[in-house]
């Protein structure tokens, strides 16, 4: 049998250090027996149990008194002490029931800083929640390349101080392919943070995969071109001869050939004969292209001999034409590819809707060649609108009518008709009359030219023709005019051309008013003849001068020039004000005037050299930017430059302007 000696202590233990002694007390597993000794091991017993016990004592197993005998006075004392300790007892009872979840873990254990203190006060709480941050759009977001990103930001809430600021990290490059992370921050007031973050992907333009309509390849024309090959002479009424290599045809032939690179391909024979003839490769049913604006004709050429000058056009149900479009020089003896921007065609009246030829070439000034070609395409451009960049308004938003004043020119002379004129009065220009010229030309209009023609540089507005000249890039260039002619519309041969005209002016700005046989597009230049009625190249020192040139070509095929020029008095220059430009052709000579004074006059012979100027002349006015002659601008030059152009005026001298 178990022996004890108990230990009834509760004022001298129990209430004795509640947190270090009662920890252990408050374990046992019968609440009652808190102040016994086991002799097989302690469940607990205060610091103060020990001197007690020293009282009652358990006795030994070998004593002689076995059983455990409690003398009378012990008796009386212990019913004393029990006596007087029954309150501590129950208080005991009641403190040791909340001690034990304390310190046995129950009722959910651990410290809460919100737990009432013995002194009944609250104890403050911790914040230990970090905000909440919400991106205003997406996580995720893609743009293409070029296009600018646009942060939409986010928001950040917290539990405790409400609305708080969010911090925004990080860059996104829009030019350059990639994925780039934009990072958005928030701390509170108590320390925590929150982070979040947006993915921007930046993406390659995709490019559709452009339309091709062949022409000719491998030595057969494309399935629509069903007519097949054919030409038209001048030397034969502008008769045809279809599908025969030309054997109806004096100037021209044709043949297909097997080439060292390219297998078989076109072979294009011409003679000297100074008639106008072309080869063309023709379908029976017009067809409808429409889906090709904005791309190119394409095609590969070899100059085995003779002139490399090379001229095309697209027909569209004759008299519908793209007119003539020269290429240029083509240089070397290598085959080389060569592009012509279908727009370009279709501002010279090329219907898309009803074409009918593929492709119709011809050596410009009809001497004796021989050239090739081979792979001749159609080209669609599925994304054209994308090659411009930067202003395409008519006119910039900086024109404001500077009512210059100046010299005029009488509405009639004595022995003269008016033949026709422009005094663009309405709000457009005339097309019936004028034509836009795009591009940059071959070599920049052979004189390395720097600007790209665009016909939005063209404006009619209070009177007034506008010619604009930008630091704009577009095409490739980083300016941007226009170049206006009456080719195959108004032309005119002897006369008066009176222009009134306001010039721009800067380095590097070329303005003219001058016009070109009306052969041109047949027999090339200088061949066809050029009149230059105003040029002023711009510059210091150089922008009151106005220069008056013919150019030619003799019999030998020399160029020849002729011309001179005239300095205004004083300080003014070319752009103070309008001054009346005029050439007066007759068939025996051409003179130069500006303000009515003649500062040049040329004699026209009758010999054969001078017998372009016997001949029909259109006009063109532009603003070149840059170029052999002018030079390039500097930072000094100011854009936009704009060319004035209040009227022009031809005037018939009995009866001999056709």
């Amino acid at each position: 049998m178990r022996e004890y000696a108990f230990e009834f202590n509760l004022r001298a233990g129990l209430l004795v250090d509640a947190r270090a002694n009662f920890q252990r007390v408050l374990c046992c597993p019968i609440l009652s027996q808190c102040t016994y000794a086991a002799q097989d091991g302690e469940c607990g017993i205060s610091s103060r149990s020990e001197s007690t016990l020293a009282r009652f004592r358990h006795r030994p197993a070998h004593s002689p008194y076995h059983d455990a005998v409690l003398t009378g006075s012990m008796a009386k004392m212990i019913a004393s002490t029990i006596a007087w300790d029954t309150k501590l007892i129950r208080v005991g009872l009641l403190l040791s029931s909340i001690l034990f979840l304390y310190a046995c873990g129950g009722g959910g254990g651990g410290s809460s800083s919100n737990t009432p203190s013995s002194s009944g006060q609250s104890v403050s709480q911790t914040d230990t929640t970090a905000p909440v941050i919400t991106l205003t759009g997406n996580s995720t977001v893609q743009i293409t390349q070029g296009q600018p990103y646009t942060e939409e930001g986010a928001s950040a809430t917290d539990a405790v101080d409400g609305d708080i600021d969010v911090t925004i990290s990080g860059e996104v490059d829009g030019d350059t392919v990639g994925s780039y992370s934009i990072s958005y921050t928030a701390v509170d007031s108590a320390g925590n943070e929150a982070s979040v973050s947006r993915v921007v992907s930046v993406v390659a333009v995709q490019q559709s995969d452009p339309a091709e309509l062949t022409v000719f390849a491998d030595g057969m024309a494309g399935a629509i071109w069903d007519l097949g090959f054919g030409a038209y002479d001048q030397a034969i009424g502008y008769g045809t001869c279809d599908n025969d290599n030309g054997d109806a045809c004096s100037s021209i032939t044709w043949a297909i050939v097997a080439d060292d690179e390219r297998g078989e391909v076109l072979e294009v024979s011409r003679i000297a004969n100074n008639q106008d003839a072309g080869f063309y490769i023709k379908t029976s049913s017009p067809y409808d292209a429409s889906e090709f604006a904005g791309g190119t004709i394409e095609f590969d050429i070899q100059i085995i001999s003779g002139d490399p000058d090379i001229s095309m056009k697209i027909d569209c149900v004759y008299p519908c034409t793209s007119g003539n479009f020269n290429l240029g020089v083509v240089t070397g003896n290598d085959w080389q590819t060569l592009r012509v921007d279908i727009n370009d065609l279709v501002a010279q009246d090329l219907n898309l809707s009803a074409v009918d030829t593929g492709l119709v070439i011809w050596p410009t000034a009809h001497a004796a060649t021989v050239f090739r070609l081979d792979r001749v395409r159609w080209v669609s451009n599925p994304d054209a609108d994308s090659s411009a960049t930067g202003d395409t308004s008519a006119l910039s938003d900086t024109w404001v009518n500077p009512n210059l004043a100046g010299p005029s020119s009488p509405t009639s002379y004595t022995g003269y008709s008016l033949y026709w004129s422009d005094e663009f009065a309405g709000d457009s220009l005339d097309t019936n009359s004028w034509n836009y010229e795009l591009g940059t030309g071959n070599n920049g209009w052979g004189n390395n030219e720097l600007q790209y023609y665009r016909q939005e540089n063209t404006t009619v507005r209070e009177g007034l023709l506008i010619i604009e000249a930008r630091q704009q890039q577009f095409g490739g260039r980083q300016y941007t005019s226009s170049r206006l002619t009456t080719q195959d519309k108004v032309s005119f041969t002897y006369g008066r051309v009176d222009i009134r005209a306001a010039l721009p002016k800067g380095q590097g700005i070329w303005p003219a008013l001058w016009s070109l046989g009306a052969n041109f597009a047949t027999v090339g230049w200088p061949r066809s003849g050029e009149i230059d009625i105003m040029e002023m190249i711009g510059g210091s020192g150089r922008e009151d001068t106005v220069h008056g040139t013919a150019h030619w070509q003799d019999s030998g095929g020399v160029k020849r020039d002729q011309g001179d020029s005239y300095t205004l008095s004083g300080n003014a220059t070319l752009a103070d004000g309008f001054h009346v430009y005029s050439l007066v052709w007759t068939p025996q000579s051409l003179t130069w005037h500006i303000d009515d004074i003649q500062y040049h006059s040329m004699s026209l012979d009758e010999s054969e050299d001078l017998s372009a100027f016997q001949k029909p002349f259109f006009l063109i006015f532009n603003v070149a930017v840059g170029g052999n002659w002018p030079g390039s601008p500097n930072a000094n030059t100011q854009f936009p430059q704009r060319m004035l152009i209040d009227y022009v005026r031809v005037f018939s001298e009995d009866g001999t302007t056709d």
